[in-house]
């Protein structure tokens, strides 16, 4: 049962009690009316609860219920005379459960219920004969009027509700699917660097140290019949030894080597595109133009700063907002990085502080971490621009 049932269900529960006390002062001198009425609405109270409860929307079963109470408080509201608000608004409550059906079960009960309400208003005012019996009828059809109006409303908002419901589960859904796909993408290119590692290790130094393997088993063996022939053998594993050596060099460059980034703004935009995928941080960025003039080095460690420092802002720091400011003053490029994360009383640089302490300093700048309560962490770089890029 559902939040709205069980309110409803309640409601009728309260109006119970007045319709209980109404039959009671208007039967009080009638002991077996009084019984009766008190028993018909127990068992309505019944029915309702087992609606609300058991019975499917829609079904068969749902539609006698519903029926049952219609007819059972239009018989009540018959033998209460005078208009007692309890039994009217009872009468009128399974107009909501009414609108959640559908097709004709929805159209009978419709007519069914409306029929019922003009009845009970024609045994209170009879035959509208004059223009204060007339109004009364007029005011009773505006109201049952409005009342529908409501019903309809009510159940119009609770259609956009579930939808918007189903709309968030599906964008949960998809979230969900995003962060595993962008993990399957990451574990991905994690196994294809690994492979092609791989593939370097073991076509450059596995030939290397597979013959330096063959010539030591070799001098072994002739170490003591042929020592002069022994010499040779470790002149020659020395060659092979600073064969692989400088070719382990060379695959060391080869997994060195970055791609240049040409559109320098537009690839930390889409750096922090990529966080909002998975986050609900707020980063802000702003930087100065003509940045993609600088050398190649000083863009790529710029871009890795930010990344590790909107990382951290992530994970360490628990932050819902970072800054990010790029501008060049006085011949030196300027990178400030604030969010508004947890204190740092004592700043521990990890392997990512440590990076960037490297990366700057191989630029002949500084860094300088700072935090505080109302700044959270703050990360500020000055890398000077060499004379060719001026």
């Amino acid at each position: 049962m559902n939040v709205f049932k069980k309110y409803l269900l309640i409601s009728k529960y309260v109006l119970s009690l007045s319709i209980f006390i109404a039959i009671y002062r208007f039967h009080n001198n009638n002991t077996s009316s009084m019984l009766a009425l008190f028993i018909l609405m127990f068992i309505l109270l019944v029915n309702d609860y087992i609606r609300s409860t058991k019975l499917a929307i829609n079904s068969r079963h749902m539609c006698f219920s519903l029926l049952f109470t219609i007819c059972g408080a239009t018989v009540i509201k018959f033998f209460i005379s005078g208009s007692d608000s309890g039994i009217i608004v009872y009468i009128l409550l399974p107009l909501i459960e009414i609108y959640e059906l559908k097709g004709m079960k929805k159209r009978f009960l419709f007519i069914v219920h409306s029929f019922s309400l003009y009845i009970v208003s024609f045994s209170e005012i009879g035959i509208p004969a004059n223009w204060d019996k007339l109004t009364i009828l007029c005011r009773t059809i505006l109201f049952y009027v409005a009342v529908i109006s409501i019903a309809h409303f009510v159940k119009k908002l609770q259609i956009e509700k579930n939808e918007v419901d189903k709309l968030n589960k599906k964008l949960q859904l998809a979230n969900i699917k995003l962060k595993q796909y962008n993990l399957e993408v990451e574990e991905l290119t994690t196994a294809k660097e690994r492979a092609r590692v791989s593939q370097e290790l073991h076509d450059s130094l596995g030939h290397y140290l597979m013959a330096l393997t063959m010539h030591l088993e070799f001098a072994k063996k002739i170490c003591e019949t042929k020592p002069e022939k022994v010499k040779e053998i470790i002149v020659k594993c020395e060659d092979i030894a600073k064969s692989s050596i400088s070719s382990l060099r060379e695959i060391v460059d080869l997994l060195k080597e970055e791609r240049e980034i040409v559109d320098f703004y537009g690839s930390i935009r889409k750096l922090i595109n990529n966080f909002h995928l998975i986050t609900d941080i707020n980063i802000n960025f702003n930087a100065d133009k003509n940045l993609d003039n600088l050398s190649p080095i000083i863009k790529s460690s710029i871009y890795k700063t930010i990344q590790e420092a909107i990382t951290n802002s992530i994970k360490h720091g628990k932050s819902s907002e970072i800054n990010i400011k790029i501008f060049n003053k006085n011949e030196n490029i300027n990178l400030i990085i604030k969010n508004n994360g947890i204190r740092c009383d004592k700043i521990i640089k990890s392997n990512g502080l440590n990076g960037i302490d490297d990366r700057v300093r191989l630029l002949n700048g500084f860094v300088n971490y700072s935090s505080s309560n109302n700044l959270g962490f703050s990360i500020d770089i000055c890398i000077p621009i060499p004379m060719e890029e001026l």
